[in-house]
Parts: C-alpha cells; sequence; structure tokens
C-alpha cells in the first residue's frame, strides 16, 4: 500500500525534511540544533557541541527552516515547548541524528524537578512543522502546580488564537503516558482525556477571531499503552452565528497506516473534525485492562460533533469494554459518516454503532467476525449486532437520525462464545433507514443474531427499507420478517484462508447478483483535498473487485466478485516431526522459515493482506537447506498479513504480523 501525502504542502515538507536530515548543514536562513545528554547547555548547540536540556532548546525562538534534532539512544525529561513556527514551504523539523533507538522524550522530571510536565511536547499558537524519529512518553507520577493531576499529554497541539496549518507526524513512538491521578469511577468516564497525541482548539467566540488547527497528517507510527486515547482531535466548536461549519472544526485531517496497541480506549477521536480520513491503520485491544489505571472501554475510532468522516481499511481487532466498544462507532451529532472496508474481529460490544442526531451515516463494504457477546448485568442488550439508537426513551435527549445506510456487509459468528449472552441485539431507530444486501449468518453454535429487538422500525421515521439480506444460521425470526425480500440459505463462502479471506463466495452462491442497488449518499469534497483518493461512491468492494451501486448487478455482502472456483488446497495441521517454525511474529524486516523434518523439494510461498491483495510470491527451495530467511523490505508495509506455504498437496496458512 502506497503512501500519500493529501496535500502538496506537506509533500514540499518531506522534500525538506530530506534534505535536512542527510545533508545537516545549516543555511544563512536556517539553523541546526543538536542535544545529547553527553551534551552541556553552556556549549554552542552544534553536532560537535550540542546541548542538553529540554529547557535550553524551549527558551530558543525556532526560525522557518529550523531543525531540532535529538541524539537517538538519549532520553531527554522535561518538556519541550516548540517556540517558533515555519512557513508552508519551510517547516521547522522536529527529529533524530545519529545512530541507534529513537530518541525518548518524557515529561518526567519527579518531584525534585517541580512534578511531571501535563505534556513532553508543547506547541501553543504556532505551526508548520514536521515530527520524525521520536519516542514520546508521559507516565505522570509526581503533582505538578498548576497541572490537574487527571491530565496528561505526549505531544499537545494547543490552539488559543487565530489559525494554525500543517503539521505532519511520521515515525513515531508513543508510548506509557499517564495522569497522576486515573479517573477510576465509571461516572466519571469522560473527564478523561489523556492522550499520546492531543489536538485542542478553544471555543470561537467572536467573528472574524475564529481558531483552527488546518492540515494535519499523522502516519507510520505507534501508540501503545497508552492510558486512553491514541490521538485526540477536539475543537470545541462556536458560540451561535459565530464562524461556519468549517472554521469551527478541525479541519484536513489524515491520520494513516499507524498501530495502536493495548491502550485503554479508543485509537482515534474526531470531535470537531471537517474532512478527516482515517485509513490502513491497525487497532489491536482498544479498551485494553493491562494497566490498572486504563478506563478499560473503547471502539477503535469513533467520531462525534464532526462532519465529512471516512474511515476506510482499518483492522479493529479485539475491542474491549463495559459500554461502547465496537470495532468503529457513530457517536453523536455527526454529518456524512462513512465506514467502509474495514475488518472487525472479536470486538465486545459489536459490529454497528450509531447514536443520535446523526445524518448520512453509512457502514458498507465492511467484514465483521464474532464481534458482540458482551454480558452487562444490567443491561442485557448490551451487545450489538446493529444498533441504531437516538435515545427514544428520553424525551430530554431524543434526537432523530436521518439517512442510515447498512448494506453490502458480512458479519459472520461462527463460534460459541463463553460469556454467558445467547445473543446480540439489534436496535434500529432513524428515519430514512436502508439494510440492504447484507449477510448475517450465525452458525457453529453462535449466539442468535437480533434476539432483543426494537418495536418494528417501519412505524418509526419517513421511510424504512429493508431488503434483499441473506440469512443463515441462528438469526432471530423477528429480525428476518422486516426483510421485504430475504434470502433465508447458506451463503456458500469458500472457507479459503482465514479471517476475511474465508468469506468470498463461491460462483454457485445464491449472493452473487442477487442484491438490489441503491445508491445511498456521495462523499462530499470526493476528488479534492485529503479526499482526493475517495470517488463519489464506492467503486470496488471489500476484496477489490469492481463495484456500480447505481445500475449494475451487486452482489449480498461484503463481496461483488462472480464468485470463486472454490478448489482451494488441502489446508493440513502438519503437527508432530511435520511442523513449520516461522519467526519472529510479529516480524520486522526479515522472517525466517524453518521447514517441517524430512522435508526437501521446493515450497510455495505466498503472502496476501487483508484485502485479498498479493504482496510476495516466492519458491523456496529447501533441497539442501533447512532454513531460509526472506529480506520484508522494502515492499512490505506494516500491517496483517496471511502467509501461505504449499507443498505438493499440503498448504499452511499463518497469521504474521509485520511491524516497522
Amino acid at each position: 500500500m502506497q503512501n500519500k501525502y493529501f496535500n502538496p504542502r506537506i509533500k514540499t515538507s518531506m522534500i525538506v525534511l530530506v534534505t535536512f536530515l542527510t545533508s545537516l548543514a545549516g543555511t544563512a536562513q536556517s539553523r541546526n540544533y543538536y542535544l545529547s545528554n553527553n551534551g552541556s547547555d553552556s556549549n554552542d548547540g552544534s553536532m560537535e557541541s550540542p546541548w542538553s536540556s529540554l529547557s535550553k532548546i524551549s527558551a530558543v525562538s525556532l526560525n522557518p527552516g529550523d531543525s531540532v534534532l535529538f541524539r537517538r539512544g538519549d532520553r531527554f525529561d522535561g518538556r519541550f515547548v516548540v517556540n517558533g513556527s515555519g512557513e508552508d514551504s519551510n517547516p521547522i523539523v522536529i527529529s533524530a541524528y545519529g545512530e541507534g533507538e529513537r530518541p525518548i522524550i518524557t515529561g518526567e522530571v519527579g518531584e525534585s524537578g517541580g512534578g511531571d510536565y501535563r505534556e513532553a511536547i508543547y506547541v501553543l499558537n504556532e505551526d508548520n512543522m514536521v515530527f520524525d524519529n521520536l519516542e514520546i512518553q508521559n507516565e505522570r507520577l509526581s503533582t505538578r502546580a498548576g497541572i490537574d493531576d487527571t491530565d496528561a499529554y505526549g505531544i499537545f497541539i494547543h490552539n488559543t488564537s487565530g489559525r494554525m496549518e500543517n503539521f505532519l507526524f511520521q515515525n513515531l513512538t508513543f508510548k506509557d503516558v499517564y495522569a497522576v491521578e486515573p479517573i477510576t469511577n465509571r461516572d466519571d468516564f469522560d473527564q478523561i482525556q489523556v492522550s499520546g497525541l492531543r489536538f485542542l482548539s478553544t471555543k470561537n467566540m467572536v467573528n472574524g477571531q475564529e481558531k483552527q488547527i488546518k492540515n494535519v497528517e499523522v502516519k507510520d507510527s505507534f501508540f501503545g499503552n497508552l492510558q486512553r486515547f491514541g490521538i485526540q482531535f477536539k475543537h470545541n466548536r462556536a458560540n451561535d452565528g459565530v464562524g461556519v461549519d468549517s472554521l469551527n472544526r478541525i479541519m484536513n485531517v489524515h491520520v494513516h497506516h499507524n498501530e495502536f496497541s493495548y491502550n485503554g480506549g479508543t485509537g482515534v477521536l474526531p470531535n470537531g473534525t471537517y474532512n478527516c480520513l482515517i485509513e490502513y491503520n491497525l487497532f489491536d485491544h482498544p479498551g485494553s485492562d493491562n494497566d490498572p489505571r486504563m478506563p478499560a472501554r473503547g471502539s477503535s475510532i469513533w467520531n462525534i460533533w464532526s462532519i465529512n468522516t471516512i474511515m476506510q481499511y482499518n483492522v479493529c481487532l479485539s475491542t474491549r469494554g463495559y459500554l461502547d466498544s465496537h470495532g468503529i462507532h457513530v457517536d453523536n451529532f455527526n454529518t456524512n459518516t462513512f465506514v467502509q472496508y474495514n475488518y472487525m474481529e472479536d470486538c465486545e460490544g459489536g459490529f454497528v454503532e450509531i447514536l443520535r442526531g446523526n445524518k448520512n451515516a453509512v457502514y458498507r463494504f465492511n467484514v465483521s467476525l464474532n464481534d458482540g457477546f458482551r454480558f452487562n448485568e444490567t443491561w442485557r442488550t448490551s451487545n450489538h449486532t446493529i444498533w441504531v439508537n437516538a435515545v427514544r426513551h428520553n424525551p430530554e435527549t431524543f434526537t432523530p437520525n436521518d439517512s442510515i445506510f447498512i448494506h453490502n456487509n458480512t458479519v459472520v459468528i461462527n463460534k460459541p462464545f463463553t460469556s454467558g449472552i445467547d445473543e446480540t441485539s439489534v436496535t434500529i431507530d432513524s428515519d430514512n433507514l436502508y439494510i440492504f444486501n447484507n449477510i448475517f449468518t450465525s452458525t457453529n453454535g453462535g449466539i442468535t443474531v437480533g434476539g432483543h429487538v426494537s418495536s418494528n422500525p417501519s412505524s418509526r421515521g419517513d421511510k424504512f427499507i429493508m431488503s434483499n439480506n441473506l440469512f443463515d444460521g441462528n438469526i432471530g425470526s423477528e429480525f428476518m420478517s422486516w426483510d421485504a425480500n430475504p434470502f433465508v440459505v447458506d451463503p456458500a463462502f469458500t472457507l479459503e484462508g482465514e479471517r476475511d479471506e474465508a468469506f468470498k463466495l463461491i460462483s454457485r452462491s445464491t449472493g452473487i447478483g442477487a442484491g438490489v442497488n441503491i445508491l445511498g449518499p456521495e462523499v462530499p469534497g470526493a476528488g479534492k483535498g485529503v479526499f482526493k483518493d475517495i470517488s463519489p461512491y464506492p467503486t470496488v468492494d471489500f476484496y477489490g473487485n469492481p463495484v456500480n451501486l447505481a445500475s449494475g448487478s451487486i452482489n449480498i455482502g461484503a463481496y461483488n466478485g462472480a464468485g470463486e472456483e472454490g478448489n482451494r488446497p488441502l489446508n493440513v495441521d502438519f503437527g508432530g516431526n511435520d511442523t513449520w517454525t516461522i519467526y519472529p511474529n510479529p516480524a520486522y524486516s526479515q522472517l525466517s522459515i524453518i521447514k517441517p523434518k524430512g522435508l526437501k523439494g521446493t515450497v510455495k510461498l505466498t503472502l496476501t493482506n487483508l484485502k485479498g491483495q498479493q504482496i510476495m510470491r516466492d519458491n523456496l527451495n529447501f533441497s539442501n537447506q533447512e532454513k531460509i530467511t526472506l529480506d520484508l523490505k522494502p515492499n512490505v508495509a506494516k500491517g496483517i498479513y496471511l502467509l501461505n506455504l504449499v507443498f505438493g498437496d499440503k498448504s499452511e496458512t499463518s497469521r504474521l504480523i509485520i511491524r516497522k
């Protein structure tokens, strides 16, 4: 998957960054500042004579084109306040030099340093910056005067005055960010704002003095062991009559090719954004309870008060939490939200969650596997296959949704859950509600889909269309009865490969060509800016097959191909002395394969991504060697892959995580 820059200015920033990091030479207009643990603040800040402290560099007024470079392998405690702005084509670059591990910057100074800082890096009303190749931590253990003990951030981008634009964050590690006093009362959950990377723009109160953060890209970074958020975007919007939608939100956001691992809450939260694209990210165990300071609740991504949000090609695994905690959910008061081409598995809350006051919320061409098994003693229907809920039971907060589209998804439950739940609920409450061309299947002892259902939604709102869905296995009869043209039949999955690969359709499937054509809403701004590579309507399915929602033949489910042949190679668990050894997993730059004992000959290797695209293919000759080591660079990006080895009529497929 190719990395793409949504803004030509950011591209220019990257060119400048490469020039800086290769030459490390200043010009008459710019300067490089170096910091090292072996340096001294009495030095001149050059590479040969570096400074040592964050307070020293924080006192410098940086100019466009300046770079601040921390020595690799060193740790810098304190707070770095970035003082100065770059320009559109001449940003300030904050990065690393030397060899070894990324330099670590923390806000941790302990009691002797006056208490731990709220953030490790602080940017207030400055812009045009590139952050690259740093590790950011901030495990606050000591109180600091004037700082709330329940706050902690890694990098904090803060706007209290005017316009800020052009921020690039890449190749960063965020980890171990915790507040001094974690909030453990569940009723106070929303007060936890701890984040690895936080953006905040204060409320717009005067016309002509609107505050806005614009043009933000975050890519190729790792977020792990954070108390709650990986990335939080927040704009406090505006007083009535002040500004316009785009000015009253953080605008043009692109978050892509990042990994979020075992964080206590959500990976990415767009709260008050305008034109936000979140794609090709891996979310592994959001809502983790690995640390008792974690709130242990959170969907991989959710948005609130946002306009024009696309969440696509993400992998969401093992979300946990006592509320919410779906793969991806749409919270309150959003307009134009598109959840498409995502793979979700083992998410405790469920598949679809749409709260109140949304306009044009779309789930399409996603694959959901074994989502929705939470057991909550006080809320029996806390786990959901579909939950569209406008809080109708509370007149004070009831705000209807309008134009909800849930179509061409493949929802599979193929194992029994052990949580005590025997059903997942379906609640669907909206004006102009469309549910069509989905596959719902629950087999192998799986729980009932639609066990607790809201009252018939056809009596609510202006229009309700539920049609051409395919049902198989343990499906609630009331849920199926709403469908005007149901298909109750085995979907005929190929069952070839692992995870989403197993849920393509074979050519004899009833779902081939059996869908209904309903176009749905257009993506605003498609083909422009942050959405320059987005089409107004879907042109492909989850697996990359062409789609024409307006008039072409359309399948049921997330697969729109002509049908697979279904003559897959025999999958054999070799076992015994015939065991492959594949290491490391997760892999980084290389992968080693040790053959089963006694095997000689050529083995066919293929590596595919979760979209089914072949990334690597090779023939491994084990005639005269026991082990073969493969170089994964530069063609294989980080992510989750399926590694398949075939020898004769035997085949073995295993899940491989690649991290870089």
